[in-house]
């Protein structure tokens, strides 16, 4: 259930979904593949961070993306996200680790940047900019969080590519 994944877990999470067509649009390459969250380059703020996250990249086309996230929260926790759907803005269901719907994202192409839009019902919303660097091997994701009571807070999350890992069942 939502409610009981920590507003960090969540960011984290977000900050996958921008990676799946940064790369093909900055660098003309697919990002389907296996990236790591790099915990020391990261800032969370005042949340603690995940132990451990890995986005898996299912699709990369020009028209629609892909993803799996596979995380462990502060807590110990397992979590898993899925989403898919077009690049044109439009909202698509998130959803859990079970297939049950947790939110809506959109993501939508700005240059060589992606934005995304994501509302959890009863936590807030997160608005991202994320980007790639020019040797397509390091994604950099920086996202504002607005709790419903009003609060924000902004962090960076930074993932590199796993050389050589295919993308499969987890």
């Amino acid at each position: 259930m939502l409610k009981k994944v920590n507003s960090a877990a969540i960011v984290v999470l977000l900050f996958n979904a921008s990676l799946a067509i940064a790369q093909t649009n900055a660098a003309k390459q697919s990002t389907v593949g296996v990236w790591e969250l790099d915990l020391k380059q990261s800032k969370f703020g005042s949340e603690a961070p995940p132990k451990s996250a890995t986005l898996t990249i299912l699709k990369d086309t020009p028209d629609a993306v892909a993803w799996r996230y596979d995380g462990v929260d502060p807590t110990g926790k397992s979590i898993k996200f899925s989403w898919s759907g077009p690049v044109d803005g439009s909202m698509q269901d998130l959803k859990d680790g079970d297939g049950q719907v947790v939110g809506k994202e959109s993501m939508k192409r700005d240059g060589d940047a992606i934005l995304r839009h994501t509302e959890f019902p009863g936590l807030g919303t997160f608005d991202a900019r994320g980007t790639l660097s020019a040797d397509g091997n390091t994604f950099t994701d920086v996202s504002t969080m607005k709790s419903n009571d009003g609060k924000t807070s902004t962090d960076t999350t930074v993932y590199h590519r796993v050389a050589g890992a295919k993308p499969g069942n987890k």
